[in-house]
């Protein structure tokens, strides 16, 4: 049977059962127009919110093989166990066969099947009314339904040139950075996202670009996480791989400027720009050329920022706002080495760490902890402050070895850092627009 002979059956069934003269009126749905009114939802809507309005159900829910991967019984008494029951059920992405229920005193009956287009599965949607009205107001319901459960969804960051990055919940107090510099970071990325018709006001495109500039390991892509976990944007990466080209730059910015609000982070800016793919004069045009991408905001991490080229962060339409994370002072480290080890580690034994990692990364200082926990797991050993310090002997000696004959070693740990040789001057940001908006 065709698609089309199949779909005409199918219509024509549900519209005999419900014909106009009892009052019925027929609407059909296509997956696209189903999804955006979150029909798709519908099932999981009314067993969660309203299971009484359901009088007949021979709907089934269509669910991801996903859904069951972290919730298998552990044992066969946990499975016989298990309730049987509506509440029990996996949350669905979609549903098929027949739901009838009474909305305001109103019956409303819905029905959807699977349509083969080719290669592709399209979910077709009947609705059948007496009431516009009880069926607007299912539809607010089903509106509400169907935000909630996009707020459960696992947020990703989608990467134009590699795999997808899972955003995990995290605060804005995780981060072991000058409390000055991570509330400014903050307040420009929330103010940018709160703030478009103040920017068409004063006549300011609606677009910025930030740049995190510093050695790795001092917290630019942690700080990139709790941006994408706290931020109600669409957040799209580009990787400075070796094969990234100018292609994939402008999807991501195609990509940003259809799902709006959006930023589009460019990680490791001094190897992309690099890159035998990427035309530098091209990549300007698409930062800030004729095609204005209202709602977009650009962050980009480089940890050579010499390297780059000074069209790229000497005009503000590109980079208005450079933040540099540089080596941790003693309060960062010792912080950190708190939160990482303070369960495990006398408070003397972390003070004293903290004070003898002058030049370490947060990377390196979190790594002390890690290598001595791991040494006392192996050995089954109460962890105290002698493998501590046996951890940080290690490190100094892996860095040094890894370091170039002629280099201290916090020097080679703040290369990039040209840009500034004051110490006191690390982790403070510049704006180097002039003009309005800066502190938007």
């Amino acid at each position: 049977m065709s698609e089309s002979l199949f779909l005409q059956r199918q219509s024509s069934r549900f519209l005999v059962a419900h014909p106009r003269e009892a009052g019925w009126v027929v609407h059909e749905f296509g997956s696209d127009s189903a999804e955006e009114l979150s029909l798709n939802y519908l099932l999981d809507c009314l067993r969660e919110w309203h299971p009484a309005a359901i009088t007949r159900r021979t709907a089934l829910p269509l669910v991801g093989a996903g859904t069951f991967q972290n919730s298998m019984p552990i044992c066969a008494a946990s499975e016989a166990g298990a309730l049987n029951s509506a509440s029990e059920e996996a949350n669905a992405y979609g549903w098929r066969g027949t739901i009838e229920l009474i909305w305001n005193g109103q019956d409303i009956h819905c029905h959807t099947f699977s349509l083969m287009l080719g290669k592709g599965c399209f979910g077709i949607y009947f609705v059948a009314t007496k009431s516009l009205a009880a069926f607007r107001d299912l539809l607010l319901v089903l509106e509400r339904y169907g935000k909630a459960r996009l707020k459960e969804k696992k947020k990703e960051i989608y990467v134009v040139n590699g795999d997808n990055i899972p955003v995990t919940a995290s605060s804005w107090d995780d981060l072991v950075l000058p409390a000055q510099m991570a509330r400014d970071i903050r307040s420009n990325v929330e103010g940018f996202f709160a703030s478009p018709d103040r920017y068409a006001a004063l006549g300011i495109p609606h677009r910025r670009g930030f740049l995190f500039a510093g050695p790795p390991g001092c917290g630019k892509t942690l700080t990139l996480k709790t941006l994408a976990s706290n931020t109600p944007a669409k957040f799209i990466s580009v990787m400075g791989t070796a094969d990234v080209d100018d292609g994939m730059l402008r999807n991501a910015l195609d990509l940003a400027e259809g799902c709006t609000p959006a930023v589009v982070l460019l990680e490791d800016l001094d190897r992309m720009v690099q890159a035998k793919g990427i035309s530098l004069s091209h990549f300007l045009n698409l930062l800030d050329g004729l095609k204005v991408l209202n709602g977009v905001l650009v962050i980009a991490t480089c940890n050579e920022p010499d390297k780059l080229d000074p069209a790229l962060i000497h005009r503000p339409s590109r980079f208005d706002r450079v933040w540099r994370f540089g080596l941790p002072k003693y309060e960062q480290r010792l912080e950190l080495l708190r939160r990482k080890g303070g369960t495990f580690f006398s408070e003397s034994a972390l003070v004293e760490t903290a004070r003898q990692t002058e030049g370490f990364s947060m990377a390196y200082v979190q790594e002390i902890v890690v290598s001595a926990l791991l040494e006392c797991a192996h050995d089954d050993l109460l962890p105290n402050g002698s493998h501590l310090f046996k951890s940080l002997g290690t490190l100094r000696m892996q860095r040094k070895e890894a370091s170039k004959p002629d280099e201290l070693m916090d020097e080679r740990e703040s290369v990039g850092f040209s840009m500034s040789n004051n110490r006191e001057e690390r982790g403070r940001s510049i704006d180097i627009r002039s003009g309005v908006g800066a502190g938007f």
